[in-house]
């Protein structure tokens, strides 16, 4: 019994040390995994018209195959994202990245936001908390006095000039908010610049030198530049308004799918800042007379440059204008909020006016006793002669006569005498000629050659003689004689194919 006793006791030490051991070699053989990296919420510092300077202290246990900062710009609808380098290091890691604005393509007022992010080697993504920052014009000392819909940033003229400025922005944000029946729930910042540089280092290298206001729906701000003894002057009472008009314009209109032509957009500014006044009018007409006039599929887009500026602005305010005499002011109103519904224009002229684009066009011009602009771009080439040899039985292939000016001219009849049979003849004294400087210059350097070797194997003669009593110091490579210039074949070459192409001609 005891025996038995001491056996049992023996193998339960037994399978307790066995159990050890395996569980020691299962932990041994489970690797670690290491920790997620822990990614900092960026600091962002602006530098205006240079850059911004995203910062952060990050925690790296290693596996990442890939490390980011994404950017997302208010409005853009788009992210931009940076790789940046992934450190060698582990622990805690400075991350960075400087974002360029120096282009002026970042307006002031635009919400930044940024957050990094790391690509794991199994896959899987982890993203850091985000920083949001306003990019702000700090080169100056802004006033701001907020009002019912705008909140107005100005440098010059004192409160009095601030009160205007925010008396006239708010009087059109309403009137324009009641005429088409929406509402403006989000704020809208209007900047003024007193200065033109100012100005226009905002609004960036690319804009023209007539612009005194823009406004950017997607960020909600307008840039104007009136200067502090400028707030009465007429042209103030009308920028404000038109640029502002495009605001409440796009919040009519918002959808992600379609936007309205430039014409009804620009358009509608002018009518409801200034309506259809005596120098639109006058512009307008004279276009017609001299057969200037655009036609409104030129304007849907940018607007061209120099004197058809003016122009393209005046015939939009000229079709709003018949618009509303024409249609009503009702159906104007529906024209505009149609677009919500991200229809394309013939459907929401249709809807609005029973007619599409193009019917509104004629009747736009016939209102104006106007024919139809002749269209700008590419037209069809003009009929070409056709080779006698091409034309069969069937319709020669080629493009149809279109009454375009300017044919092509004939080719030139061959001479007599200058046919097949000269030129083959030509052609075989050159090609005869090139043969033989060939030959000649292929036995010229067979004979070379064969003289090289002769030489070599007497000098690798001498060498193995001298080398008994030589140094190994003192031994140098035998040098192989090249062959000569091969210019005296190449001319031979070069003068048999001139001879070739003389023959043959181009």
């Amino acid at each position: 019994m005891t025996g038995r006793r001491g056996a049992l006791r023996e193998f339960a030490r037994l399978v307790a040390a066995v159990a050890l051991v395996v569980g020691a070699s299962l932990t041994a053989a489970t690797p670690t995994l290491a920790a997620d990296p822990v990614l900092p919420r960026p600091t962002a510092t602006v530098s205006f018209l240079a850059h911004i300077e995203f910062t952060g202290q990050a925690t790296l246990s290693g596996g990442i195959s890939r490390l980011e900062i994404v950017i997302d710009l208010q409005g853009s609808g788009r992210s931009y994202v940076a790789e940046l380098a992934v450190p060698n290091d582990t622990g805690s890691v400075e991350l960075g990245y400087i974002f360029d604005t120096s282009s002026g393509s970042l307006f002031p007022n635009t919400n930044v936001e940024a957050h990094f992010r790391a690509t794991l080697d199994d896959g899987s993504v982890v993203r850091g908390p985000t920083v949001s920052v306003r990019y702000e014009d700090t080169r100056l000392d802004w006033t701001v006095r907020t009002g019912e819909f705008v909140t107005v940033h100005w440098t010059a003229g004192g409160a009095a000039f601030g009160r205007r400025a925010l008396e006239i922005a708010d009087d059109a944000v309403r009137e324009v908010t009641d005429l088409l029946g929406v509402r403006e729930t989000e704020p809208i910042h209007f900047y003024i610049y007193a200065s033109n540089d100012d100005f226009y280092d905002v609004i960036g290298p690319g804009a023209r030198e007539n612009v005194g206001g823009e406004a950017h729906p997607d960020i909600r701000t307008l840039f104007a530049q009136i200067s502090g003894s400028q707030i009465d002057d007429p042209w103030v009472a009308s920028v404000v308004p038109h640029e502002l008009t495009h605001l409440v314009f796009d919040t009519a209109v918002a959808n992600p799918y379609h936007y309205p032509s430039r014409w009804l957009n620009e358009g509608l500014a002018v009518y409801l800042a200034d309506g259809y006044t005596v120098g639109d009018r006058f512009a307008v007409e004279a276009a017609v007379a001299s057969g200037s006039l655009l036609p409104l599929t030129a304007l849907t887009g940018q607007f061209p440059t120099k004197t058809q500026f003016g122009l393209a602005y005046a015939e939009s305010a000229s079709a709003v204008d018949f618009l509303v005499r024409e249609y009503g002011q009702p159906a104007m109103v529906k024209l505009v909020r149609s677009f919500a519904d991200g229809v394309t224009d013939d459907e929401a002229f249709e809807a609005s006016l029973g007619v599409d684009v193009a019917g509104f066009e004629a009747a736009w011009l016939a209102d104006l006793g106007a024919e139809p602009p002749v269209p700008y771009g590419p037209v069809d080439a003009p009929v070409g002669p056709v080779p006698s040899d091409w034309v069969g039985e069937g319709q020669v292939p080629g493009p149809v006569d279109t009454g375009s000016p300017g044919a092509t001219r004939a080719p030139t009849a061959p001479t007599p005498g200058a046919d097949g049979g000269g030129d083959a003849t030509a052609l075989l004294v050159a090609l005869l000629l090139a043969g033989l400087a060939t030959a000649g210059a292929g036995i010229w350097m067979l004979r070379r050659q064969r003289a090289g070797e002769a030489d070599t194997a007497a000098a690798v003669a001498n060498a193995a003689s001298s080398a008994a009593t030589a140094s190994p110091a003192h031994l140098e490579p035998l040098e192989v004689e090249r062959p000569p210039d091969d210019a005296a074949h190449d001319a031979a070459h070069d003068a048999a194919d001139d001879a070739a192409d003389d023959a043959t001609g181009p």
